[in-house]
């Protein structure tokens, strides 16, 4: 350029300002522990008008999978888009600033681009992790425990658990206002911010991440009323699947809480534990609806691409499994909805996509480009072509991991590979189609072998692959 050509400064800053106006917000919105509890996904138990309503306003996809049924290692793994590994994103304390140092965070790409990027609750497990870099403003929890219990008569069961300390029954109604409890609070930080943010001259990227309906299963009393009418009923399969191998196994996490006069797994345990569950669920729909309307309200919500989802599911007493922890697809499946200025309303989708897709999403929905390190780093697919045409193809497989099991999942297949201490390995494998509660493992039956063979080698693949998170 000609020195009489060259820009100031201060024109430059003007230039770049300018283009990073144009761009849409991002609202990112994470519910822990949530299954596809929700009556657009076809749970008729389940009252969640106002995720319903989201649903209705952008595209739901059905097939939505977490890459680790564990918190922690879930959200590292879709912060950064990086596939989880033996020796990497293993468990809930899974720390992505300490485990891919050099990866970018979703929230430290759009922070680069010009965005003001703020983080409320749960987001990452920690939100110690990856702070300095990811956020605009410090990320925030309140002060309040996710553990918060009201009502006195929670106080007279208390376990002591070695690990974690003293907690109280696995499920609670109390009558305090939402804003009470840590989820009432992060929705109302949530709020605060968006009334900030629509009076900056730059896009946001806000996350906001619920700890609901994660346990205890603590709600206010009016969300459990919601369900008095309701006949909730044990889950008819109480037995482990026909033929599973010895590694399958469900989440202990329930038995760190008391069970108040209950026994463990007995109808009645049963019952009110999916009233628990479904009163946070309708909770946190409540948060969710509050929020959605505020930023209705602001005249954002024609530039803001809303992102809900989970990061992994919860069994509800399938197998007498409670929680998540296991390879099941119950465990894996999530809720995911993206409603974007650029898709269409009310579609569905039924390509398979998981949490590691959302990032390359994001990337791309925004129209900044990525550089080619983020490029190499992330291993996710774009899911955009998705919100405008949801028939079409997006990839062929979905890769799971949790300790010593893999898992992929295909068409209508879900198959894991086990890997014992002995070292020996153990297989499972469901044909959802024929059997959607996963109650036999026909990975030994002649007409599934072809498939358990092609199924096998894109897991020896895949695995291979994520020893450099870098990889392909």
């Amino acid at each position: 350029m000609a020195l009489g050509c060259q820009q100031t400064s201060s024109e430059q800053k003007s230039e770049v300002s300018s283009v990073v106006e144009k761009q849409p917000n991002v609202l990112l919105i994470m519910i822990d522990d949530y299954r596809v509890a929700m009556g657009a996904m076809g749970d008729k138990r389940a009252v969640t008008p106002n995720l319903d309503k989201l649903a209705s306003e952008g595209v739901l996809f059905n097939r939505a999978y977490a890459n680790v049924p564990v918190c922690g290692a879930s959200r590292a793994s879709m912060m950064t888009s990086v596939y989880p590994h033996k020796t990497r994103f293993v468990n809930y304390l899974a720390n992505a600033e300490r485990e891919v140092p050099e990866a970018t965070t979703m929230g430290e790409f759009f922070k680069n681009a010009g965005y003001h990027t703020i983080s409320n609750g749960k987001v990452f497990h920690s939100r110690k992790d990856s702070n300095q870099k990811s956020w605009t403003e410090l990320a925030w929890e309140p002060k309040v425990e996710g553990l918060a219990y009201y009502s006195e008569d929670s106080k007279k069961y208390v376990k002591s658990t070695q690990n974690m300390g003293n907690r109280g029954p696995w499920y609670e109604s109390a009558s305090e206002p939402d804003e009470a409890y840590y989820d009432g609070q992060v929705k109302e930080k949530t709020i605060s911010d968006l009334k900030r943010l629509a009076k900056l001259d730059k896009p946001f990227f806000l996350a906001t991440g619920f700890r609901r309906p994660h346990l205890p299963f603590n709600a206010p009393q009016k969300y459990f009323d919601l369900y008095k009418n309701t006949n909730f009923q044990p889950s008819a399969l109480r037995d482990k699947p026909i033929n599973a191998p010895a590694s399958l196994k469900g989440s202990g996490e329930i038995h760190t809480y008391h069970f108040k006069n209950h026994e463990y797994n007995s109808d009645e345990f049963h019952r009110f534990s999916l009233l628990g569950y479904y009163a946070a669920v309708s909770f946190i729909d409540q948060q969710v609806g509050d929020i959605l309307a505020e930023l209705d309200e602001l005249g954002l919500r024609d530039n803001t691409i809303v992102v809900l989802t989970s990061d992994h599911g919860f069994n509800l007493g399938e197998h007498n499994f409670w929680g998540k922890h296991n390879m099941l697809n119950k465990a894996l499946h999530v809720p995911l909805i993206i409603d974007s200025p650029k898709a269409q309303a009310a579609l569905k989708s039924d390509a398979l996509v998981s949490l590691v897709d959302i990032f390359p999403t994001l990337v791309d929905l925004s129209g900044i480009p990525a550089d080619e390190k983020l490029k190499q780093q992330m291993v996710g697919r774009s899911m955009a072509s998705l919100l405008t045409n949801p028939e079409a193809s997006h990839k062929p497989f979905i890769y799971s991991r949790f300790k010593e099991g893999d898992t992929v999942v295909s068409g209508q297949l879900i198959y894991t590979e086990y890997l014992t201490a002995e070292g020996k390995k153990e297989y499972m494998l469901f044909d959802l189609a024929a059997d959607p509660e996963e109650t036999t493992n026909v990975v030994s039956e002649p007409k599934y072998q072809k498939e358990v063979k092609r199924l096998s080698a894109y897991l020896g693949q895949v695995i291979k692959q994520s020893e450099s998170y870098l990889a392909k």
